[in-house]
């Protein structure tokens, strides 16, 4: 359990509004690409103004660089829309076998699988996150019915575990039962410390066939990240605190089994990844310490 605030770090209760707004706009502007990976129908009711403030920024950025607008936003909106695709995959296929399926989506930000993913109509799913992002997907998706079967969004703080535990089993989550668990841009955000305790208290919450579904970086980008913050660049990744260069092995020692990808490595990724291209979201040309990664993880005992 981690009940210690310190364990957040000082800019992480701050970040996380801003945070999930600029990842649900990019999932908006993916759409503008021929062909996108993803197609999110309500993400722009959620993001205000952000939408036309990156446009705005990109532009700029494409008139410097001598490049098309299109070119800058399948490169900016590249690695959110293939992590999106990839946990969605991963999703549709747990709930086709597992039927009546919990969907537990930790730090889910303005996520709206709930509303959009087919999959999930005849699945539980709970979303827990700050009680202040909450209300702001409550009042921009107001009007609307989750396709979910059933749909609880839950306020809590990812580093308090026993409390949003608590939380998740009062709105009907039964831990016996086989569970998909997502971390969709998350660790990186935690200390070290916290990150072991969430990921260790979700095996102790997982039935038989549950899956956990994560990304990560690698600790090159966190030294790069920093660097970024000191100059007052980075509005996303200069608040990250963790990274893992063998995050198998830490997975493992987590309590979980893990498959590691890395964006070129996926199939349909093969056009916005091709092997010249930076894997790094935010942070420039990929160095051998730096990038990113997507686990896909089996319980075990630890």
């Amino acid at each position: 359990m981690v009940e210690n605030s310190e364990d957040r770090g000082p800019a992480i209760d701050q970040a996380v509004g801003y945070t999930a707004t600029i990842v649900a706009a990019k999932r908006v502007l993916e759409q503008y690409n021929p062909q996108p990976l993803v197609w999110d129908p309500y993400g722009e009711r959620l993001v205000g103004a952000e939408c036309q403030h990156l446009l705005e920024r990109w532009e700029a950025v494409a008139q410097r660089q001598q490049v098309s607008l299109g070119d800058v936003i399948a490169k900016r909106t590249r690695y959110v829309a293939v992590r999106t695709r990839f946990f969605d995959d991963l999703i549709t296929t747990f709930c086709h076998l597992h039927g009546d399926s919990q969907v537990v989506l930790l730090g889910s930000g303005l996520d709206t699988r709930g509303f959009r993913l087919g999959a999930l109509a005849s699945a539980r799913v709970y979303e827990v996150e700050q009680v202040e992002v909450l209300d702001q997907k409550r009042q921009g998706l107001q009007g609307l019915q989750p396709i979910a079967a059933q749909y609880h969004a839950l306020a809590g703080d990812l580093t308090e575990v026993d409390r949003w535990r608590s939380a998740l089993l009062q709105a009907g989550f039964q831990p016996h039962r086989a569970t998909f668990w997502l971390l969709e841009g998350v660790v990186m955000y935690l200390r070290e410390t916290a990150a072991i305790a969430l990921i260790q208290g979700l095996a102790t919450l997982s039935g038989p066939g549950s899956q956990l579904a994560l990304d990560g970086v690698r600790r090159g980008s966190i030294a790069a990240a920093q660097d970024l913050r000191q100059q007052g660049r980075g509005r996303v990744v200069r608040h990250w605190q963790f990274g893992c260069d063998r995050p198998q092995s830490w997975l493992q020692d987590q309590g979980w089994l893990a498959q590691v990808w890395r964006p070129s490595g996926l199939g349909f990724a093969a056009d916005r990844y091709p092997p010249h291209l930076p894997e790094s979201p935010a942070l420039g040309d990929q160095g051998h310490d730096r990038g990113v990664w997507l686990a896909q993880a089996q319980g075990h005992t630890l």
